[in-house]
């Protein structure tokens, strides 16, 4: 039997602007956290660790020596090519029940980490700010500091 399927009426739209309208107008934007200086004071861990297909940072001491546990909220955002997070009320995402900090997939995209990359973890233990570097990152860092050093010894 071939019979031809009549399409649905919508129903009459309201009065309620449509998602995007009423969000901009609504929405106001997060702080962002500041980047620890590192020629300040502080206690700092340094840490490399893998990132696994879900986005989660394969380093359970960074965490620990940070002192976040189950529930804490974070705060997640990109800078440039590295991810900040701290640990705030007003944070988005929260710590899972394991020691383990997950990066969202649209960070992960924005900084160009896949599953299976390295990643630096920069800890500043003084202001609860975790960095995550990925490799091309540090890559650059390292790059840009050899050739100081290079120049440096041209100069001797």
């Amino acid at each position: 039997m071939t019979g031809l399927v009549q399409p649905l009426p919508l129903p009459p739209r309201t009065g309620v602007p449509a998602p995007s309208q009423a969000l901009a107008g609504s929405l106001a934007p997060l702080p962002m956290p500041s980047l620890p200086d590192l020629s300040a004071g502080g206690e700092r861990r340094f840490s490399t660790a893998l990132l696994d297909t879900s986005g989660r940072i394969q380093d359970r001491g960074i965490v620990t020596a940070l002192g976040w546990k189950p529930g804490d909220r974070l705060l997640i955002t990109q800078i440039r090519s590295s991810a900040v997070i701290c640990r705030r009320g007003d944070g988005v995402f929260r710590m899972t029940s394991k020691p383990y900090v997950v990066l969202p997939a649209p960070v992960r995209h924005g900084c160009g980490v896949l599953a299976g990359s390295r990643v630096l973890l920069v800890a500043d233990l003084t202001q609860d700010v975790l960095v995550v570097h990925p490799e091309p990152v540090v890559h650059a860092m390292l790059r840009d500091f050899h050739a100081m050093l290079a120049a440096g010894e041209a100069d001797q």
